[in-house]
């Protein structure tokens, strides 16, 4: 398990992201390629949304959709659930910029299997298919079975490790 923590640890360090998406001529920041990704995967969505998937503030998303904006990569687009409020939508510029980060992917897995036979490269795909699944169906049963506690009062440490 120490060699899938190290390679979760490298594809996801901010330098290495911004650099596999270099090799295809794209210059964005960690925090650009991650939100791209996101609305590539899942669609137009509302800030407060974005800010939960990527594990940060109001205010870093405000500014990280006001640098893509600029760029023409994001647009605002009405919420069809609630008028009052926008969703951050991909458009046509930031499809294909999101499309360059698959050919980047591409491209690496590419590299790293270079010198990888045919079987091993069969291999790897069919145990990563299995890996994925076992993922999944383990992700859905653990959020299904998990519960958050309740708030306790300030200095209530019931139930904490001392």
């Amino acid at each position: 398990m120490a060699s899938l923590t190290r390679i979760i640890g490298e594809w996801t360090a901010p330098d290495f992201l911004s650099a596999v998406v270099a090799r295809e001529g794209v210059d964005l920041d960690p925090a650009a390629i991650t939100m791209i990704t996101f609305l590539s995967a899942d669609g137009p969505m509302r800030p407060s949304a974005l800010a939960k998937k990527m594990v940060t503030g109001a205010s870093n998303v405000s500014k990280v959709v006001a640098r893509l904006s600029d760029s023409g990569m994001v647009d605002r687009i009405p919420d069809p659930v609630d008028a009052r409020a926008s969703l951050v939508n991909l458009t046509v510029a930031g499809h294909r910029v999101a499309q360059s980060f698959v050919r980047a992917g591409d491209g690496l897995v590419e590299d790293l299997l270079r010198d990888w036979s045919p079987d091993e490269r069969t291999e790897l795909v069919r145990m990563l298919a299995k890996l994925e699944q076992s993922t999944v169906s383990f992700s859905t049963q653990l959020r299904a079975n998990h519960t958050r506690p309740e708030p306790s009062a300030p200095g209530d440490t019931e139930g904490a490790m001392q």
